[in-house]
């Protein structure tokens, strides 16, 4: 028996995922729809990268300096914002466009949490981003 890299083209990390968010207490869903990335997908993986890189470029200037718990969830959370393509959110009736700053305004919220912590878990399951085929 030989191991055949072959059987791993079927991953697309750079498809998009389509999540019904659920209340965080009855399991119901909310009828908010998010297509989310995978955290592998080459859009979340710049966003990390400049992030890594702006966190080694500081260390250089300032080895003494440590980070913040808020400069961490920040960083979390602009990671998290990269993997959402698109939603059907509104407020107040008022569409609200999934850009990386307005993802990160909702998420950034503590009332929020599921719709962070719901996102977060989809981008990182790598079986939501192989070809149907191969999932058996």
């Amino acid at each position: 028996m030989s191991f055949d890299l072959a059987q791993f083209d079927t991953f697309d990390f750079d498809q998009v995922s389509e999540l019904e968010i659920m209340h965080p207490v009855t399991g119901q869903p909310l009828g908010l729809v998010v297509g989310v990335r995978s955290y592998r997908s080459e859009t979340v993986k710049r966003v990390q990268r400049r992030l890594g890189n702006a966190a080694i470029l500081a260390n250089k200037k300032n080895p003494k300096r440590a980070g913040t718990v808020e400069e961490v969830e920040e960083k979390t959370n602009e990671i998290v914002a990269a993997a959402v393509a698109y939603w059907n959110m509104k407020n107040d009736g008022k569409d609200v466009p999934a850009t990386p700053e307005s993802v990160m305004a909702i998420i950034s919220q503590p009332k929020f949490f599921f719709i962070a912590e719901q996102i977060d878990t989809r981008a990182d399951e790598d079986a939501r981003f192989m070809t149907p085929s191969q999932k058996s």
